[in-house]
Parts: structure tokens; C-alpha cells; sequence
């Protein structure tokens, strides 16, 4: 077994629940920002999405963190 054969599914996995993550991240900040009295130069929309990404990248990068830990010798 090669080393790095597992790290392929903690990659899918990082992806699939960090994509879903996001999308509810996005959906729930959003309606957050929109309820707030934000000012007028600020989009609700660009402030979720910034959201958003932030939770996929927290989810994606905690996949291979864990994949590193676990198979640690």
C-alpha cells in the first residue's frame, strides 16, 4: 500500500462536507446580513460568500490535518 493512498478519500471527504458546510454557511450569513442594518457601501452577498469560503477552507484543510494525524507512525 502506498503512502498516500488514503489521503485521496480524506481529500473527497474534506471537499464533500466542507462544500456543504459552505453552502450553509452561505445561506445562514446571509439571511444574517440581510435581517442586520448593514451601510450602504457593504453587499450582504460579498460578506456571505467571504463566509463561505472561510468554512471550506477550515473544513478542507482540517480533512488532510486529520488524514496526517492519524496515520502518523
Amino acid at each position: 500500500m502506498r503512502y498516500h493512498d488514503g489521503l485521496a478519500f480524506f481529500v473527497f471527504i474534506g471537499v464533500m462536507f466542507g462544500a456543504l458546510a459552505a453552502a450553509c454557511a452561505y445561506v445562514i450569513s446571509l439571511n444574517e446580513y440581510r435581517q442586520r442594518m448593514l451601510r450602504m457601501d457593504q453587499n450582504p452577498r460579498t460578506m456571505a460568500l467571504g463566509t463561505a469560503v472561510a468554512t471550506f477552507l477550515f473544513f478542507f484543510v482540517s480533512s488532510i490535518v486529520l488524514y496526517f494525524l492519524l496515520t502518523r507512525r
